[in-house]
C-alpha cells in the first residue's frame, strides 16, 4: 500500500493524500476525515525515510523507554535519575559515531510506535530499555528483522539481528550481601521488583548466595515484591513486609532498586522506625543524592555512562556490519559504597 493507492480508494489526487499526511490546512474536513479513514483501515504507513532522505543512509537510532504499569505516580520510569542520565550520555555517544537519536516513552496504549517507528524506516535500529516488554511483542518485533539492542530484557540474544546487554545484576545482589552479613547482620530482608524481571531474579539470586555463603539462609517472609522502578513500589512493599514482620522485624533490608530505595526509607520513617539503629539499609543502584541524605545512604553502584556507551555502540556495531558475531555483554563495573545508613551489630 502507498500513498497513490490510497488516494484511489480517497478518489482525490495524490497531492492531497500528501497534504493530509504532512498535516496542511487547505484541505476540507470532509476530505481529510475520508482520507485518514482509509489510512487506519488500510494501517498504511508513510515512509518517513524515503520521502525525507532519499539517497542517503537514515543515522536515526531509536531509544524506546518501556513503561508499561497499570498505575503511574510521579516518579514514572522515563522521570527516574538512572533515564535523565541515560538519555544525556546516550544522545552525546550517538552524535560521536554520527547519529542522532529519537526518544519514545512507550506506554501500553502507545507500544504499537516501536514497530510502526521500525516499519516506516524513521530509525535504522532501536535501544530498549526500562520495563520488560511483553514476550509475545517482543517475539514479533525480532522476527521482523528489526536491529536491536535489549538492556535487562531478555538472558541471551535470540537471532542475529538482536544483541542482548545485562549489568552483572548476580554481582550486584552479591555485594550487598557480604556487606551486611560483614556487619554482623543475620535477620535480612528484601523489598525489591516484580518477579519476572531478569534484572530482580539475578539480584536476589547474588544476595541469597552471599547469605548461604555465612551460613544463612533468605527468608521467604523477609521478601517483599514491589514495583521495581517506582518510588511508591518501594513504599508500599516495605509497609507490607514491616507490618507482617512486626513482632520480629528485620535488622537489615536490601533494596532492589534506587527508585524502591527512596519509598522504603520513608516507610521505615512513617512506622515510626529509625535508619540504621531499628533497620539498616543498603540499595542496588545508587543516586548522587544519597550521600546528602540523613543518614547517607549505602549503595551498590553502577555505571549509568558504561550502560549508555555499550546500549549506542554495539548498536552502531550492528548497524554498521550487518550482524555480529558475539551478541551477548555483560557489564560487571559494580562497587560497594559505604555509608552510615548500615550499623555493625555486635
Amino acid at each position: 500500500m502507498n500513498s497513490t493507492e490510497i488516494a484511489k480508494l480517497a478518489n482525490v489526487s495524490r497531492s492531497t493524500v500528501s497534504r493530509v499526511l504532512n498535516n496542511h490546512p487547505n484541505v476540507s474536513a470532509r476530505t481529510r476525515e475520508r482520507i485518514e479513514t482509509i489510512i487506519r483501515e488500510q494501517n498504511y504507513v508513510p515512509d518517513a525515510a524515503a520521502r525525507n532522505l532519499v539517497g542517503k543512509q537514515n543515522k536515526i537510532l531509536g531509544l524506546f523507554i518501556i513503561d508499561v504499569a497499570d498505575d503511574y505516580d510521579e516518579y514514572t520510569i522515563c522521570r527516574s535519575p538512572f533515564f535523565y542520565d541515560y538519555i544525556a550520555y546516550s544522545i552525546d555517544i550517538a552524535n560521536r559515531h554520527g547519529y542522532n537519536q529519537l526518544i519514545t516513552v512507550v506506554r501500553k496504549e502507545n507500544i504499537d510506535d516501536i514497530d510502526r517507528l521500525f516499519r516506516s524506516k524513521s530509525i535504522s535500529g532501536g535501544i530498549l530499555v526500562g520495563d520488560h516488554l511483553d514476550s509475545a511483542i517482543l517475539q514479533d518485533l525480532v522476527g521482523q528483522g528489526y536491529k536491536m539492542v535489549l538492556y535487562n530484557q531478555i538472558e541471551k540474544s535470540c537471532a542475529p539481528n538482536v544483541v542482548v546487554v545485562n549489568y552483572d545484576n548476580f554481582k550486584c545482589g552479591r555485594l550487598a550481601g557480604e556487606e551486611l552479613v560483614r556487619r554482623g547482620h543475620t535477620r535480612i530482608a528484601h523489598v525489591t521488583g516484580e518477579r519476572d524481571k531478569l534484572s530482580v531474579n539475578e539480584r536476589q539470586r547474588g544476595l541469597r548466595a552471599a547469605l548461604n555463603s555465612a551460613g544463612l539462609e533468605l527468608d521467604e517472609a523477609y521478601i517483599e515484591n514491589g514495583c521495581f522502578n517506582r518510588v511508591s513500589g518501594g513504599y508500599e512493599a516495605a509497609k507490607r513486609l514491616l507490618r507482617r514482620n512486626r513482632d520480629n522485624l528485620p535488622t537489615a533490608i536490601c533494596v532492589g532498586s534506587a527508585s524502591m530505595m527512596m519509598g522504603v526509607f520513608q516507610a521505615i520513617k512513617d512506622m515510626g522506625l529509625r535508619v540504621p539503629e531499628d533497620i539498616s539499609l543498603i540499595s542496588i543502584d545508587g543516586q548522587d543524592l544519597y550521600k546528602y541524605m540523613t543518614p547517607a545512604l549505602s549503595e551498590v553502584t553502577t555505571s549509568c555512562e558504561k550502560v549508555a556507551k555499550v546500549t549506542v555502540t554495539r548498536l552502531v556495531e550492528l548497524l554498521e556490519r550487518g550482524r555480529l558475531e558475539y551478541r551477548d555483554y555483560e557489564i560487571s563495573d559494580a562497587e560497594l559504597t559505604q555509608r552510615e545508613s548500615v550499623l555493625t551489630l555486635k
